[in-house]
């Protein structure tokens, strides 16, 4: 039996478990996950990595017993994606994926066709809704300017959502950052300018991003025009929001890859450290309270949270 049709055998066993979670989640569609349920909780973490540090990323999300994952890009660090499967075993018939660099590197097209077969994806933005949430995955890997396809999803799938009856929060997932304090990476100035008066214009809660191995998280902002790299801060309170004018921004990319240093603080990241660990989302009080929470690794501690009540 010759690799491909391995691969292909491999991937079709996996979809089977995958379409316990959603029937639909090819890109350019959205699909609908136990939509009349309104106490639940997510994990999401990106850059990963296959060691011992992301292993204890994966035990102590399976201890929150998370009805999704969102793997936030940047998955294995090696030729083949298998040892990422392998890890992740436990908790993959509930996972979502945004695509990062590494999914590319080595010019390794296997490898991203490995991560498109197995979760049943034909392009790399889809979005699908669980519960009272919808979520767009966006690619900061493929066209997303103004002329392509990305752009108009987005768009129009945002608005639509603004419109739903059933839908009160709306988050999105990329692997890039639009916002972030000086770190290794620095944050891509065309997808913040492109894409924050978007989730502006239609009261998207939460951002969750990666790229840099570490945690942050914003203030709520909106876009400023006039000074793109400085936002607007809407509500200054630490972790408290109740219907904010404007998006939280978290950067979580500590799964286990080694962490990146910060040379200083924004001054519109509200808390920021080097840890690993995990987001926690829980919606509680039937759908009006998104609360998050991250947890490190080390000892499986809040080292910060944060709650949007509507």
């Amino acid at each position: 039996m010759s690799e491909k049709t391995n691969l292909l055998l491999r991937c079709g066993i996996v979809f089977i478990l995958f379409t316990t979670l959603s029937v639909n989640s090819l890109a350019g569609a959205s699909s609908e996950i136990n939509s009349n349920r309104y106490g639940f909780n997510f994990v999401a973490a990106g850059d990963w990595g296959c060691d011992k540090k992301a292993h204890e990323t994966v035990n102590h999300m399976q201890n929150k017993s998370p009805e999704l994952v969102l793997a936030l890009g940047d998955l294995s660090y090696q030729k083949s994606a298998d040892c990422w499967f392998q890890m992740m075993s436990p908790l993959i018939n509930k996972t979502k994926m945004v695509f990062g660099d590494h999914e590319y590197n080595f010019k390794n097209s296997s490898r991203l066709d490995e991560y498109l077969l197995r979760f049943n994806l034909t392009k790399q933005y889809y979005s699908f809704n669980l519960g009272n949430i919808h979520f767009l995955a966006m690619s900061s890997e493929v066209p997303f300017d103004k002329d392509s396809k990305q752009y108009s999803f987005v768009n129009d799938d945002l608005k639509s959502a603004s419109e739903s009856k059933t839908i009160n929060w709306t988050v999105a997932y990329i692997y890039e950052m639009l916002y972030t304090s000086p770190t290794f990476h620095k944050p891509t100035d065309k997808i913040r300018d492109l894409y924050h008066p978007i989730l502006d214009k239609y009261h998207v809660d939460l951002v969750l991003q990666a790229h840099s191995h570490n945690y942050q998280r914003t203030y709520p902002i909106k876009y400023n025009d006039k000074d793109p790299s400085n936002p607007i801060i809407t509500d200054k309170n630490e972790g408290e929001y109740t219907n904010p004018d404007g998006t939280v921004f978290a950067v979580i990319g500590n799964a286990g890859a080694d962490l990146h240093n910060f040379t200083e603080q924004a001054p519109y990241v509200v808390k920021q450290f080097q840890r690993f660990g995990f987001l926690d989302v829980n919606i509680t009080s039937d759908g009006k309270i998104m609360k998050g929470t991250f947890y490190e690794n080390r000892d499986g501690t809040d080292k910060d949270h944060f709650t949007i009540t509507k």
